[in-house]
Parts: structure tokens; C-alpha cells; sequence
């Protein structure tokens, strides 16, 4: 018996789809009307090579049970073919005990599922496919499961970094020559939150928060983290891309207008300070059971040192970003400050594109 899982599991069960192989007309009719009466849904066929032609016409075959007897090709060379083209599908022998040490054989080999003497009784053909879909729902609800981690794990992980991991890579640790680094801080997020709920506070955060992951999935910048009402992402890496610094820059600049409208919307005194550098960067992977992905070295706290020495409604890039940006950005020099760490450093705003 073959079993070919749908996109719904759930359906895929209700349907109970069955292909039957036999070149004996006789037998073919007989199960079918033995199927028809248990509700299966059931399709024929009289060869391997018509079976075949089957499976690839109706995606919907769950099921397929076939005779080994046949001429041409034999039911053992279908099922091999098909655990090799339709791997979801479950397969069972209907077989003569004169080819028992075989079947065995192919079971122990994974090529059927199981097999069924015949003449056949029907509560042991029954007891099969019975079987058959039970393993087929507990196969996809295992397939749900794996998506879900694996969705998780992209959730909180940059997909190549999760395809490593997943393999066992470890440690997960990589050097970037150059990229840029933005920071973010809400400002006015601490009178905000004194005067809302804690539900609509965090309500607040997420519709806003998701706004920046719809922007960082727009301009391919990869989100690290947030902390707190701030966020933290990152151009270049895990693949490196020379225009990483316009990349953050254009984001950072739809990032301000996004709070900007949010604000003006809500009428809530809040803003946003954003702060850019560019530069090299240590990349990986901590924690064995609750995984983050997070950046560290000198260019990490200049970007943070740029958002916190900023202004309100402001974006502060350092001259090492500044060098990156072309002639479509706008920018001013702000002049030399003070930056806690690192003493005086010449520092620019970005204003917008032209």
C-alpha cells in the first residue's frame, strides 16, 4: 500500500485515497467494490507501468496496494519504484504465500509497508489499511511538527544560520570584515508606557516592532534583537553584501517616517533615535538551548554609542558609514563630539534621499 500525504493531513485522511495494482480484472473489481463500501476513494490499474502513470495524474493517492504476480514488471520493482518517486506514499503487498521470504524481505528492506495473503480476509486487509492511514496521519502531524520548529528556529535565527545548525554545526562563530550596524531608542517610550495598559503597551510595540521586521525583510537587513522599546539590526551579514551601508541607511530613513506616522496616528509624543556605524563585526551563535544570534566588537558599541549620543528624530552615522553612502543620500556633518569610550569622534546626520 502506498499513502501520498496532502498539504491538509486532515483532509488527506477524509478522502482516503487507494490505488489498486492487479492485472487480474476479477480481483481489481472486487476490491474496488470492497473499498467503495468502506468509503475509501479508490483508483485501478492493471499494470506497474499504468500505476505509475496514476500517481504522477492524481497527487491525491494515499494508498496503494498491489498484487506481486504481474508480468512486465513485478508488484515488488512498483513498490521499490515508488518509495523511490513518491516517498509519502505507503505501500502494500497483496501476495500468494509462495513469495512470503521475499515480501519478508522487503519489508525488512523498508520497499512495503506490509503485505496481505492472498485470498485475502477482510479483517486482516482491513486491520492494514487501517494501519496504513493511522501512520500516515502520525507521519504528517510529525512533518507539521518539524515545519513548526523549523519556523521557530527561523524566527529567532537568519536562515543560513539556522541550515548550519541544523546540520550540527558548532560552534557557530564568523568574521565580517565590514558592515553596518544600526541601533534604535524610542524616546517618550517611558511616559507612553506610565499611562498605558500593560496590554495595549505591548500591543504598541509589537505593531510597531512588526513594522521594522516588514522593513529589515524589505531592504535585506537582518534584525538581531530588541532590547526593551529598542532595536538592533545589521546589514552584511550572515551574507556579505558590499551595499550594506546604504542598505541600513535606507532603512533607518523609512524606520523614522514609520514612527513618525505611528505617532501622529496615535497622538503620542513619542520619536525615535537611530544610530549607524559601519564596520568589522564578530557573528555566532549563543546558548545550547534557547539560541541567540547576536554581534560583538568595537563597530557594535560605536553604533550604539551613535544612537545614544544622538538626537530625537535624528539619525547620527559615523564618518566610516558616511564614506559608504553615495550622492542619492543627504547628509551633515554634526561636528566632533564627545563619545563615552572613545573620546572625540566626527560624527554626520542622515538626513533622507534626494
Amino acid at each position: 500500500m502506498v499513502v501520498m500525504a496532502h498539504e491538509d493531513p486532515r483532509s488527506a485522511a477524509a478522502e482516503r485515497v487507494v490505488l489498486v495494482v492487479d492485472d487480474d480484472e476479477l480481483v481489481l473489481k472486487a476490491l474496488k467494490r470492497w473499498l467503495l463500501a468502506r468509503d475509501y476513494q479508490v483508483h485501478l490499474a492493471s499494470s506497474g507501468a499504468e500505476a505509475l502513470g496514476l500517481l504522477e495524474q492524481h497527487p491525491t493517492i494515499q494508498l496503494v496496494i498491489s498484487d506481486n504476480d504481474m508480468p512486465g514488471m513485478t508488484g515488488l520493482e512498483l513498490l521499490k519504484e515508488v518509495r523511490h518517486r513518491f516517498p509519502k506514499v505507503f505501500r502494500i503487498m497483496l501476495t500468494g504465500t509462495g513469495d512470503l521470504q521475499t515480501v519478508m524481505r522487503a519489508i525488512n528492506e523498508n520497499e512495503i509497508y506490509r503485505f496481505v495473503e492472498k485470498p485475502w480476509n477482510d479483517e486482516v486487509l482491513s486491520s492494514a489499511i487501517h494501519l496504513a492511514f493511522e501512520a500516515l496521519l502520525l507521519k504528517a502531524e510529525l512533518e507539521r511538527e518539524r515545519a513548526r520548529s523549523e519556523q521557530l528556529l527561523l524566527n529567532v535565527l537568519p536562515a543560513p544560520i539556522g541550515q548550519r545548525l541544523k546540520r550540527g554545526e558548532a560552534p557557530i562563530a564568523d568574521s565580517f570584515p565590514d558592515v553596518t550596524i544600526l541601533f534604535t531608542d524610542l524616546v517618550g517610550f517611558t511616559e507612553v508606557s506610565a499611562r498605558l495598559p500593560a496590554a495595549a503597551l505591548v500591543e504598541m510595540l509589537d505593531e510597531v516592532f512588526s513594522e521594522f521586521d516588514a522593513l529589515a525583510a524589505t531592504h535585506g537587513v537582518e534584525k538581531i534583537k530588541t532590547i526593551g522599546d529598542g532595536y538592533v539590526a545589521v546589514a552584511g551579514i550572515p551574507v556579505p553584501r558590499d551595499d550594506h551601508a546604504r542598505a541600513t541607511a535606507d532603512m533607518a530613513i523609512d524606520m523614522l517616517q514609520a514612527v513618525r506616522r505611528f505617532a501622529d496616528r496615535g497622538h503620542l509624543p513619542l520619536q525615535m533615535r537611530v544610530g549607524i556605524n559601519s564596520g568589522p563585526v564578530v557573528a555566532g551563535v549563543i546558548g545550547k538551548h534557547k539560541f541567540t544570534y547576536d554581534l560583538w566588537g568595537d563597530a557594535v558599541n560605536v553604533a550604539s554609542r551613535m544612537e545614544s549620543h544622538g538626537l530625537p528624530d535624528r539619525i547620527q552615522i559615523t564618518e566610516a558609514t558616511r564614506r559608504q553612502l553615495d550622492d542619492r543620500y543627504i547628509t551633515e556633518p554634526r561636528g566632533v563630539i564627545e563619545v563615552k569610550g572613545k573620546g572625540p569622534m566626527a560624527t554626520w546626520w542622515l538626513l533622507g534621499r534626494r
